[in-house]
């Protein structure tokens, strides 16, 4: 831990451009429409990325993998983001850019550049529109244990089933999504 503290720049940048595309698709997917109408997904990644840096000391990798602690970060962010949304009126003009929501000018180029390439990335863009042709279960478990990395049991509770059933269903989805040509190291047990 002590490694990762003296220098949380340069490991972090190391371990965040094999997770981006996952977490790419995730902010694809759980964006809605309404807060796309105010928040990009690169831009939620890119803020993702400020926050992991600024707690990135925090990080225990004896207690959590770096993917899960990532999309922890990442599922409060969106919180964060729901929350001033809901505040913000109407008459302010919410629309447009996202600087009033982040500090998107604090990112490193090579973070920039990451998620504009993952924007434009078809192998990514065709993965999250086959995401959005899922059914709402199995949406939910290609989140929680493809690209979150949850464990099946807590992914089970999350669903409100069985573990033998999370299971089942994830390995259904684990067989499908292979004929998906989705780009490799995407789902967490690639």
């Amino acid at each position: 831990m002590a490694a990762a503290a003296s220098q949380p720049d340069r490991r972090l940048d190391q371990l965040y451009p094999p997770l981006a595309p996952a977490l790419h698709a995730w902010a694809c997917t759980r964006l809605s429409s309404g807060d796309r109408a105010h928040v990009a997904p690169e831009d939620l990644t890119q803020e993702v990325w400020l926050r992991a840096l600024q707690i990135f000391d925090r990080f225990d990798s004896t207690h959590s993998t770096f993917r899960a602690w990532l999309f922890t970060v990442a599922k409060n962010v969106l919180l964060e983001v729901r929350r001033r949304l809901q505040r913000v009126r109407p008459e302010q003009g919410a629309h447009g850019s996202t600087t009033r929501l982040f500090a998107l000018d604090q990112v490193p180029l090579e973070i920039t550049t990451i998620s504009r390439r993952l924007t434009k990335n078809e192998d990514v863009q065709r993965f999250v529109a086959r995401l959005h042709e899922l059914d709402p279960v199995d949406l939910q478990t290609v989140l929680h244990c493809g690209l979150e990395g949850m464990p099946l049991a807590e992914a089970a509770v999350r669903l409100g089933e069985g573990a033998p059933t999370t299971a089942k269903r994830w390995q259904r989805l684990r067989a499908s999504m292979q004929t998906w040509a989705a780009p490799l190291g995407l789902l967490a047990d690639d």
